[in-house]
């Protein structure tokens, strides 16, 4: 890996995983780009601490509401004295509750791994990346042309939670869109932009920051060394900065528009893995 991939791909992964275009699916395009092994333990290590840095952006750029939450659940338990007196549930507390809900099912993406490790060291990643591509950006269209847009964030319910959770199952595969799918689903069960970018950026803390750390543990099984340490710093630094002014351009955005743009995008990124595929074949 020399030092422009590892500087382009950190800077893509601040951006499309932040964004609903498929961060894995583009990491994929550049490593095909610059020659690095999908499947190698240099790239492995590399997308790990890359999802690190995008969880870390997360934790800063939502550290107001990610306190709240941890403050109000201490509360519930007794561990630590309660500084107001609001009836009912705090929405601290009860946005704690939707987060845990919505990541609960994750674990049931290990159904998946061996799906995901067949494309990462297939000869035709790049096609199947291609089709996944396609498939979040068509999900993405037609939940944008479709959405209700008039919930906010307070009033999610349980429901919608657990489906997140359970949508966001299958994006461990290269391609499907994490922020896309449960962005479409939540805009389908008529919650408006800023509360799809919201929740959805606060859930990313928590994905970002596991899946980071799994993949890095399980990133030795891969050919070859891990990344240099200088790399691997330089890639939690640069995605984490990037993550965090993505994420204010990702809630602006959402406040404003509907995500149609990002349909569009995945559809051309899908077209040049298939150009990619064809130039490598």
């Amino acid at each position: 890996m020399t030092i422009l991939a590892a500087v382009l791909m950190a800077i893509a992964a601040g951006i499309t995983e932040i964004l609903p275009v498929s961060g894995s699916g583009h990491l994929y395009l550049l490593a095909e780009l610059f020659g690095v092994p999908a499947a190698g333990a240099e790239f492995r290590s590399f997308r790990a601490v890359l999802l690190l840095g995008v969880g870390f952006a997360g934790l800063l750029f939502y550290h107001t509401q990610i306190s709240d939450m941890l403050r109000e659940n201490l509360v519930l338990l007794g561990l630590l004295r309660p500084t107001n007196r609001d009836r009912g549930v705090p929405f601290g507390r009860r946005l704690g509750l939707l987060t845990v809900l919505a990541v609960l099912p994750m674990a049931a993406a290990f159904l998946f791994n061996g799906i995901r490790k067949k494309i990462e060291t297939g000869d035709y990643t790049l096609v199947y990346v291609s089709v996944l591509l396609c498939l979040s950006g068509v999900v993405l269209f037609l939940s944008a042309r479709s959405a209700r847009e008039k919930c906010t964030i307070h009033q999610m319910t349980l429901h919608d939670s657990i489906m997140t959770g359970v949508v966001q199952t299958v994006t461990v595969l290269p391609g499907l869109s994490r922020v896309g799918l449960t962005s479409a689903l939540l805009l389908n069960r008529g919650l408006n932009g800023s509360a799809v970018a919201e929740f959805v950026g606060i859930l990313g803390v928590p994905v970002y920051l596991a899946s980071g750390l799994v993949q890095l543990i399980s990133a030795g099984g891969g050919e070859g060394g891990f990344a240099a340490v200088p790399y691997l710093v330089l890639g939690f630094a640069l995605s984490t900065l990037v993550g965090f002014f993505t994420l204010r351009f990702f809630t602006d955005f959402m406040a404003h528009r509907r995500p149609t743009l990002f349909a569009y995008w995945s559809w051309g990124a899908a077209i040049l893995a298939v150009i990619l595929f064809l130039i490598s074949a």
